[in-house]
Protein backbone atom coordinates (compact mmCIF):
# COMPACT_ATOMS: atom_id res chain seq x y z
CA UNK A 1 0.00 0.00 0.00
CA UNK A 2 1.35 3.45 -0.91
CA UNK A 3 1.60 5.51 2.28
CA UNK A 4 -0.64 8.55 2.41
CA UNK A 5 0.66 11.26 4.73
CA UNK A 6 -1.60 12.92 7.33
CA UNK A 7 -1.04 16.26 5.58
CA UNK A 8 -2.24 14.76 2.29
CA UNK A 9 -5.32 13.31 4.01
CA UNK A 10 -6.16 16.66 5.60
CA UNK A 11 -5.71 18.50 2.30
CA UNK A 12 -8.09 16.14 0.48
CA UNK A 13 -10.82 16.47 3.09
CA UNK A 14 -10.50 20.26 3.34
CA UNK A 15 -10.67 20.69 -0.43
CA UNK A 16 -13.59 18.25 -0.70
CA UNK A 17 -15.53 20.04 2.04
CA UNK A 18 -14.91 23.50 0.55
CA UNK A 19 -15.86 22.49 -3.02
CA UNK A 20 -19.03 20.69 -1.99
CA UNK A 21 -19.96 23.29 0.65
CA UNK A 22 -19.96 26.05 -1.97
CA UNK A 23 -21.89 23.87 -4.39
CA UNK A 24 -24.61 23.16 -1.78
CA UNK A 25 -25.32 26.89 -1.44
CA UNK A 26 -25.37 27.34 -5.22
CA UNK A 27 -27.54 24.27 -5.77
CA UNK A 28 -30.08 25.20 -3.08
CA UNK A 29 -30.37 28.78 -4.36
CA UNK A 30 -30.87 27.80 -7.98
CA UNK A 31 -32.90 24.73 -7.03
CA UNK A 32 -35.54 26.92 -5.40
CA UNK A 33 -35.24 29.49 -8.18
CA UNK A 34 -35.75 26.81 -10.85
CA UNK A 35 -38.39 25.05 -8.70
CA UNK A 36 -36.50 21.77 -9.27
CA UNK A 37 -36.96 18.99 -6.75
CA UNK A 38 -34.07 17.11 -8.41
CA UNK A 39 -31.64 19.96 -7.67
CA UNK A 40 -32.95 20.47 -4.12
CA UNK A 41 -32.82 16.71 -3.47
CA UNK A 42 -29.25 16.57 -4.75
CA UNK A 43 -28.32 19.57 -2.57
CA UNK A 44 -29.69 17.81 0.52
CA UNK A 45 -27.68 14.73 -0.35
CA UNK A 46 -24.57 16.85 -0.89
CA UNK A 47 -25.13 18.39 2.54
CA UNK A 48 -25.11 14.87 4.01
CA UNK A 49 -21.90 14.21 2.06
CA UNK A 50 -20.21 17.31 3.50
CA UNK A 51 -21.30 16.34 7.00
CA UNK A 52 -19.89 12.87 6.37
CA UNK A 53 -16.61 14.28 5.05
CA UNK A 54 -16.27 16.44 8.16
CA UNK A 55 -17.08 13.53 10.45
CA UNK A 56 -14.61 11.20 8.74
CA UNK A 57 -11.90 13.87 8.73
CA UNK A 58 -12.40 14.39 12.48
CA UNK A 59 -12.05 10.63 13.00
CA UNK A 60 -8.69 10.66 11.18
CA UNK A 61 -7.50 13.50 13.39
CA UNK A 62 -8.57 11.51 16.46
CA UNK A 63 -6.88 8.35 15.11
CA UNK A 64 -3.54 10.19 14.89
CA UNK A 65 -3.58 11.16 18.56
CA UNK A 66 -1.09 9.34 20.84
CA UNK A 67 -2.52 6.29 22.61
CA UNK A 68 -3.35 7.02 26.29
CA UNK A 69 -2.75 4.46 29.03
CA UNK A 70 -6.27 3.04 29.03
CA UNK A 71 -6.66 2.98 25.23
CA UNK A 72 -3.61 1.06 24.06
CA UNK A 73 -4.77 1.04 20.43
CA UNK A 74 -5.38 4.78 20.60
CA UNK A 75 -8.47 6.14 18.86
CA UNK A 76 -7.99 4.38 15.53
CA UNK A 77 -11.44 2.76 15.62
CA UNK A 78 -13.10 6.19 15.52
CA UNK A 79 -12.67 5.93 11.74
CA UNK A 80 -14.88 2.81 11.78
CA UNK A 81 -17.59 4.49 13.86
CA UNK A 82 -17.39 7.53 11.56
CA UNK A 83 -17.99 5.28 8.55
CA UNK A 84 -21.04 3.77 10.28
CA UNK A 85 -22.41 7.18 11.34
CA UNK A 86 -21.89 8.53 7.82
CA UNK A 87 -23.94 5.66 6.37
CA UNK A 88 -26.78 6.39 8.82
CA UNK A 89 -26.78 10.09 7.87
CA UNK A 90 -26.93 9.14 4.19
CA UNK A 91 -29.98 6.91 4.81
CA UNK A 92 -31.78 9.79 6.55
CA UNK A 93 -30.99 12.02 3.57
CA UNK A 94 -32.40 9.34 1.24
CA UNK A 95 -35.67 9.32 3.21
CA UNK A 96 -35.93 13.06 2.67
CA UNK A 97 -35.29 12.65 -1.06
CA UNK A 98 -38.04 10.05 -1.41
CA UNK A 99 -40.52 12.25 0.47
CA UNK A 100 -39.72 15.34 -1.64
CA UNK A 101 -40.09 13.36 -4.85
CA UNK A 102 -43.44 11.85 -3.78
CA UNK A 103 -44.78 15.33 -2.95
CA UNK A 104 -43.74 16.60 -6.38
CA UNK A 105 -45.43 13.63 -8.10
CA UNK A 106 -48.66 14.39 -6.21
CA UNK A 107 -48.38 18.13 -6.83
CA UNK A 108 -46.46 18.68 -10.11
CA UNK A 109 -45.03 22.13 -10.74
CA UNK A 110 -43.14 23.64 -13.71
CA UNK A 111 -39.36 23.84 -13.53
CA UNK A 112 -36.79 26.15 -15.14
CA UNK A 113 -34.88 23.53 -17.07
CA UNK A 114 -32.04 25.80 -18.27
CA UNK A 115 -30.96 26.57 -14.69
CA UNK A 116 -31.37 22.91 -13.81
CA UNK A 117 -29.02 21.93 -16.66
CA UNK A 118 -26.30 24.49 -15.86
CA UNK A 119 -26.19 23.81 -12.11
CA UNK A 120 -26.20 20.04 -12.56
CA UNK A 121 -23.36 20.36 -15.11
CA UNK A 122 -21.29 22.16 -12.45
CA UNK A 123 -22.18 19.28 -10.10
CA UNK A 124 -20.74 16.74 -12.56
CA UNK A 125 -17.44 18.63 -12.52
CA UNK A 126 -17.18 19.25 -8.75
CA UNK A 127 -18.30 15.76 -7.73
CA UNK A 128 -15.91 14.25 -10.24
CA UNK A 129 -12.99 16.29 -8.89
CA UNK A 130 -13.85 15.33 -5.29
CA UNK A 131 -14.09 11.65 -6.25
CA UNK A 132 -10.62 11.78 -7.79
CA UNK A 133 -9.21 13.26 -4.56
CA UNK A 134 -9.98 9.94 -2.87
CA UNK A 135 -9.12 7.66 -5.80
CA UNK A 136 -5.70 6.90 -4.33
CA UNK A 137 -6.11 4.81 -1.20
CA UNK A 138 -9.64 3.58 -1.94
CA UNK A 139 -8.47 -0.06 -2.08
CA UNK A 140 -6.98 0.04 1.40
CA UNK A 141 -9.35 2.25 3.36
CA UNK A 142 -13.11 1.80 3.73
CA UNK A 143 -13.69 5.53 4.24
CA UNK A 144 -11.70 6.49 1.15
CA UNK A 145 -13.64 3.89 -0.84
CA UNK A 146 -16.94 5.16 0.56
CA UNK A 147 -16.18 8.80 -0.29
CA UNK A 148 -14.91 7.87 -3.76
CA UNK A 149 -17.98 5.78 -4.61
CA UNK A 150 -20.35 8.35 -3.14
CA UNK A 151 -18.86 11.20 -5.15
CA UNK A 152 -18.61 9.13 -8.33
CA UNK A 153 -22.30 8.22 -8.00
CA UNK A 154 -23.10 11.90 -7.33
CA UNK A 155 -21.30 12.88 -10.55
CA UNK A 156 -23.28 10.26 -12.48
CA UNK A 157 -26.53 11.42 -10.90
CA UNK A 158 -25.76 15.06 -11.73
CA UNK A 159 -25.21 13.96 -15.32
CA UNK A 160 -28.64 12.32 -15.17
CA UNK A 161 -30.13 15.61 -13.95
CA UNK A 162 -28.51 17.37 -16.93
CA UNK A 163 -30.11 14.87 -19.31
CA UNK A 164 -33.49 15.18 -17.55
CA UNK A 165 -33.23 18.99 -17.78
CA UNK A 166 -32.56 18.81 -21.50
CA UNK A 167 -35.55 16.51 -22.03
CA UNK A 168 -37.80 18.81 -19.96
CA UNK A 169 -36.56 21.80 -21.96
CA UNK A 170 -37.16 20.09 -25.30
CA UNK A 171 -40.30 18.05 -24.53
CA UNK A 172 -41.86 19.73 -21.50
CA UNK A 173 -41.91 16.45 -19.54
CA UNK A 174 -41.94 17.94 -16.01
CA UNK A 175 -42.53 14.47 -14.51
CA UNK A 176 -38.86 13.76 -15.22
CA UNK A 177 -37.90 16.11 -12.37
CA UNK A 178 -39.40 14.02 -9.51
CA UNK A 179 -38.39 10.86 -11.38
CA UNK A 180 -34.76 11.97 -11.12
CA UNK A 181 -35.33 12.50 -7.40
CA UNK A 182 -36.29 8.83 -7.10
CA UNK A 183 -33.33 7.76 -9.25
CA UNK A 184 -30.95 9.77 -7.06
CA UNK A 185 -32.36 8.17 -3.89
CA UNK A 186 -32.17 4.62 -5.27
CA UNK A 187 -28.61 5.12 -6.52
CA UNK A 188 -27.54 6.38 -3.09
CA UNK A 189 -29.16 3.41 -1.30
CA UNK A 190 -27.30 0.93 -3.52
CA UNK A 191 -24.01 2.74 -2.87
CA UNK A 192 -24.48 3.23 0.87
CA UNK A 193 -25.77 -0.25 1.72
CA UNK A 194 -22.48 -2.08 1.17
CA UNK A 195 -20.65 0.73 2.95
CA UNK A 196 -23.03 0.48 5.91
CA UNK A 197 -22.80 -3.33 6.06
CA UNK A 198 -18.99 -3.34 6.02
CA UNK A 199 -18.73 -0.65 8.71
CA UNK A 200 -21.13 -2.65 10.91
CA UNK A 201 -19.05 -5.80 10.35
CA UNK A 202 -15.89 -3.96 11.37
CA UNK A 203 -17.55 -2.69 14.55
CA UNK A 204 -18.17 -6.34 15.48
CA UNK A 205 -14.52 -7.13 14.61
CA UNK A 206 -15.30 -9.26 11.56
CA UNK A 207 -12.52 -10.08 9.12
CA UNK A 208 -12.36 -7.07 6.73
CA UNK A 209 -13.92 -7.88 3.35
CA UNK A 210 -10.69 -7.19 1.46
CA UNK A 211 -9.03 -10.11 3.28
CA UNK A 212 -9.71 -13.58 1.84
CA UNK A 213 -9.62 -15.50 5.11
CA UNK A 214 -9.69 -18.93 3.47
CA UNK A 215 -6.76 -18.04 1.21
CA UNK A 216 -4.86 -16.62 4.18
CA UNK A 217 -5.27 -19.93 6.04
CA UNK A 218 -4.03 -21.82 2.97
CA UNK A 219 -0.97 -19.56 2.83
CA UNK A 220 -0.15 -20.30 6.46
CA UNK A 221 -0.43 -24.03 5.74
CA UNK A 222 2.16 -23.74 2.95
CA UNK A 223 4.95 -23.13 5.48
CA UNK A 224 6.61 -26.48 6.22
CA UNK A 225 7.81 -25.13 9.58
CA UNK A 226 4.21 -24.71 10.75
CA UNK A 227 2.95 -27.98 12.22
CA UNK A 228 -0.37 -26.46 13.28
CA UNK A 229 -1.85 -23.19 14.47
CA UNK A 230 -4.76 -21.96 16.57
CA UNK A 231 -6.36 -18.78 17.93
CA UNK A 232 -6.06 -17.08 14.54
CA UNK A 233 -7.80 -13.70 14.68
CA UNK A 234 -7.97 -10.97 12.01
CA UNK A 235 -9.73 -7.68 12.73
CA UNK A 236 -9.68 -4.00 11.81
CA UNK A 237 -8.04 -1.42 14.06
CA UNK A 238 -9.34 1.32 11.77
CA UNK A 239 -10.79 1.57 8.28
CA UNK A 240 -7.22 1.37 6.93
CA UNK A 241 -5.25 -0.73 9.45
CA UNK A 242 -5.66 -4.47 10.03
CA UNK A 243 -4.32 -6.58 12.89
CA UNK A 244 -3.66 -10.32 13.12
CA UNK A 245 -2.73 -12.55 16.05
CA UNK A 246 -2.14 -16.30 16.16
CA UNK A 247 -0.39 -19.17 17.94
CA UNK A 248 1.89 -21.30 15.76
CA UNK A 249 3.05 -24.79 16.75
CA UNK A 250 6.58 -25.68 15.59
CA UNK A 251 9.29 -28.24 16.34
CA UNK A 252 12.30 -27.41 18.50
CA UNK A 253 14.56 -26.91 15.47
CA UNK A 254 12.14 -24.32 14.03
CA UNK A 255 11.60 -22.47 17.29
CA UNK A 256 13.28 -19.29 16.08
CA UNK A 257 12.40 -15.72 14.97
CA UNK A 258 12.75 -16.61 11.28
CA UNK A 259 9.36 -18.31 11.29
CA UNK A 260 7.73 -15.23 12.83
CA UNK A 261 9.51 -12.92 10.36
CA UNK A 262 8.47 -15.02 7.35
CA UNK A 263 4.80 -15.08 8.36
CA UNK A 264 4.78 -11.38 9.25
CA UNK A 265 6.31 -10.50 5.89
CA UNK A 266 3.73 -12.64 4.04
CA UNK A 267 0.82 -11.00 5.85
CA UNK A 268 2.18 -7.51 5.25
CA UNK A 269 3.12 -7.84 1.59
CA UNK A 270 0.18 -9.93 0.36
CA UNK A 271 -2.65 -8.83 2.66
CA UNK A 272 -1.45 -5.39 3.83
CA UNK A 273 -1.80 -6.45 7.49
CA UNK A 274 0.25 -3.91 9.41
CA UNK A 275 0.02 -5.26 12.96
CA UNK A 276 0.94 -8.95 13.36
CA UNK A 277 1.51 -10.90 16.57
CA UNK A 278 2.71 -14.49 16.17
CA UNK A 279 3.32 -16.61 19.26
CA UNK A 280 5.43 -19.73 18.78
CA UNK A 281 4.67 -22.91 20.73
CA UNK A 282 6.75 -26.05 20.91
CA UNK A 283 4.98 -29.13 19.62
CA UNK A 284 5.64 -31.07 22.82
CA UNK A 285 4.12 -28.27 24.92
CA UNK A 286 1.12 -27.41 22.75
CA UNK A 287 -1.46 -29.04 25.02
CA UNK A 288 -0.09 -27.29 28.10
CA UNK A 289 -0.11 -23.94 26.30
CA UNK A 290 -3.66 -24.33 25.03
CA UNK A 291 -4.78 -24.87 28.64
CA UNK A 292 -2.66 -22.26 30.39
CA UNK A 293 -2.33 -19.47 27.81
Amino acid sequence: MAYITPHSVDRRFILGIILNGIFIVVELYFGFKANSVALIADAIHNAADVFGLGLIWLSYIMARRPAPLRFTFGYKNTTIFAAFANAIVIFFAVGNLFWSSIERVLHPEPVTSQIMILVAAVGVLLNGVTAMLFFKGRKNDLNFLGVFLNMAIDAAVSLGVVIAGILIWLGGWIWLDPLMGFVIAIAIVFTAWGFFKESLNLIFQAVPSRIDFVELQRDIGKYKEVIAYHDLHVWALSTAEIALSMHVIVSEQNFNPEVVCALTREFREKYDIQHTTVQLELQKHQHKCSISC
